[in-house]
């Protein structure tokens, strides 16, 4: 029982991130993959064949789905276009917009922009991803980084790592052979410095650290200042949190860094002292101080 209600918390008061609208006649060619792939990302995805149980009410089912999912992927084939179990979804997903707004995501397959006119001039209307152009795998990133940006990063990194993983010379070592990287790669301007110190003297007391290692480690990284923006974010929400509610409790601080943390890769702390009011209000103020590098 807390687990499923923590997942509900960290999707913002919904059970799924992503409710996707298909004809079944595409599961085979696009759908089930792409749903997979999407599922591998970390998102919550309502899909039929994951989401239905023996026995299920399909319109109750369906209609649970949508209104508890933060966004609607609609994937428009000629399959789509003329069934009218379909039609019914969509609807339903543009009444969704209208509340929600902007939560339809279009996906074209094999359709023309004048199929779909035909169709609903308003979704023809909408920037929309087509698998004519780009792969299952390259939409999965773009849907994941309108859906959960905070995660998109990881995924960049993770497929880079497939893809260099193809060349890659295969040899079996001992683990004694393996050694930490000792060189930085980067450099951290004056301003970095700064911002380094504000996040030192607050979240950062919680990882033990001293600040020099600090340093060190962003400067181990390719983009250092991408990091320090993570590390900001966090130090905000710790300080507003701890502040507001005049924490001292060491342990209480260290749960809120933990969940903070968890917040970062797309996750939460399962294992926390933190209420489940806490943790909601710690979601929203992530959400308030959280943008896109």
């Amino acid at each position: 029982m807390r687990n499923q209600a923590i997942d509900n918390i960290i999707i913002m008061g919904k059970t799924w991130d992503i409710f996707i609208s298909h004809a079944s006649e595409d599961k085979n060619e696009v759908v089930r993959e792409l749903a997979k792939l999407l599922t591998s990302f970390k998102l919550k995805v309502w899909y039929d064949e994951f989401s239905l149980n023996l026995g299920d009410s399909l319109v109750s089912s369906i209609d649970k789905g949508l209104n508890n999912s933060r966004y609607g992927l609609v994937i428009i084939s000629k399959n789509f276009l003329n069934k009218k179990w379909t039609d019914y979804e969509y609807k339903s997903l543009i009444t969704k917009e209208i509340n929600d707004v902007e939560c339809l995501l279009p996906i074209w397959h094999n359709v023309t922009k004048e199929d779909v006119r035909n169709f609903s001039l308003y979704l023809a209307d909408k920037v929309a991803l087509d698998t004519s152009n780009i792969s299952l795998e390259q939409i999965a990133v773009r849907v994941c980084k309108v859906v959960r940006p905070q995660i998109i990063e990881g995924i960049k990194g993770y497929l880079l790592f497939k893809e260099k993983l193809k060349s890659a010379k295969k040899e079996n070592v001992k683990i004694s052979d393996l050694k930490e990287q000792q060189t930085t790669i980067s450099k951290l301007s004056e301003s970095l410095i700064v911002r380094a110190r504000n996040i030192h003297f607050g979240i950062g007391q919680q990882t033990k650290m001293e600040f020099e290692k600090a340093v060190y480690n962003y400067e181990l990284d390719l983009h250092p200042e991408r990091e320090i923006q993570i590390w900001e974010i966090m130090n905000s929400c710790y300080l507003e949190f701890i502040f507001k509610y005049n924490i001292e409790q060491e342990n209480i601080k260290h749960s809120i860094y933990k969940m903070l943390l968890n917040f970062t890769l797309g996750n939460i702390d399962n294992d926390t002292i933190l209420s489940f009011e806490q943790i909601d209000e710690l979601m929203k103020l992530w959400k308030e101080n959280n943008y896109d590098y």
